[in-house]
């Protein structure tokens, strides 16, 4: 008996890929079999192969949904702050993100550049969009503190904001040993002591160029 037109499908995609996405932070995407999604989804290989022709589509889509999700948790922080507090904010959560239980996890888009990268083009072009979407979002917020005279300009607003990423994304790995939150936000102190105009240097070099 043929099934009817419309039946709807056998699974949430989005609750599949949840799983998918839990089993290749675990164990990687290369220890990752088909056989294990089945397994932990409870789907059979037909219900599966009807969305995702093959596991590396899986693979690229569970990464995707992460990063969406992590967009989307990142749209809602974002509220109208200075500029100093907004990057507060930002490492804050990165500090609280890695020193927490699931900081041992790691971040996974980071398992993905360390394991697939180089060589596999799809992944590589969506850590790269990840990678740069955080910059941008850093960038803005230290162009706008330059703008302001609060943050030092000594340095463009871009390689500012690509320093304070590489800093960030060593956070998320050194999560994975369970750091002390108290020597993250010493860290993150120190950060914003580095990128806040110290004025009274400021004032020194203007008063040094006024002399010459």
């Amino acid at each position: 008996m043929k099934a009817s037109v419309g039946r709807p499908r056998e699974f949430d995609p989005e609750t599949f890929l949840s799983i998918a996405l839990e089993c290749f932070w675990q164990k990687g995407y290369r220890a990752t079999s088909m056989s294990d999604l089945m397994k932990a989804s409870g789907l059979a290989s037909a219900s599966i192969y009807k969305l995702y022709p093959d596991k590396h589509a899986i693979y690229l889509a569970a990464l995707q949904q992460y990063m969406d999700e992590s967009v989307s948790r990142g749209a809602e922080r974002d509220v109208k702050l200075s500029p100093e507090n907004a990057l507060r904010e930002m490492l804050e959560f990165v500090a609280l993100l890695s020193s927490s239980s699931h900081g041992e996890k790691g971040c996974f888009t980071i398992a993905a550049a360390s394991e697939l990268l180089p060589g596999d083009e799809e992944v590589k072009i969506k850590v790269h969009y990840k990678f740069n979407s955080i910059i941008n979002k850093l960038e803005k917020i230290i162009y706008t503190g330059q703008t302001q005279k609060i943050f030092r300009r000594d340095d463009s607003a871009r390689t500012i904001a690509q320093t304070i990423f590489m800093m960030l994304e060593g956070m998320r790995v050194y999560g994975k040993i369970q750091p002390e939150i108290d020597d993250l936000k010493k860290c993150n102190e120190f950060i914003i002591r580095s990128v806040l105009l110290n004025r009274n240097v400021d004032a020194k070099e203007l008063s040094r160029k006024a002399s010459i």
